[in-house]
């Protein structure tokens, strides 16, 4: 199997905004989605969904990207511009947990 090349930082950068300004609509709508209607659901956007729970007491609980921090870390990232590759951006997430 062929190792994966890790992505470049402008490609991180890019991800992270797009989770930044992820919409939360479709996750909604999957929260809602009929049982007995599977189909289209891979039509949905859930790229700011990181959680799904539905208890079996049909309480649904969703959970989404922290956009607060990913906004925090792109404003680092445009003030490390010069940086090589993501080694600032491993380090920043390593901290976070």
């Amino acid at each position: 199997m062929a190792k994966k090349k890790l992505p470049g930082r402008e490609d991180i950068l890019e991800r992270m905004w797009k989770l930044a300004n992820a919409r939360v609509e479709d996750a909604v709508r999957l929260a809602c989605w009929p049982e007995e209607e599977p189909g289209r659901l891979e039509k949905l956007e859930l790229d700011g969904l990181t959680e799904f729970k539905r208890g079996a007491n049909g309480v649904i609980e969703l959970k989404f990207t922290d956009r607060a921090r990913l906004l925090e870390l792109l404003l680092d990232a445009a003030e490390h511009s010069g940086q090589e590759q993501v080694d600032w951006f491993l380090q920043a997430m390593e901290g976070q947990e």
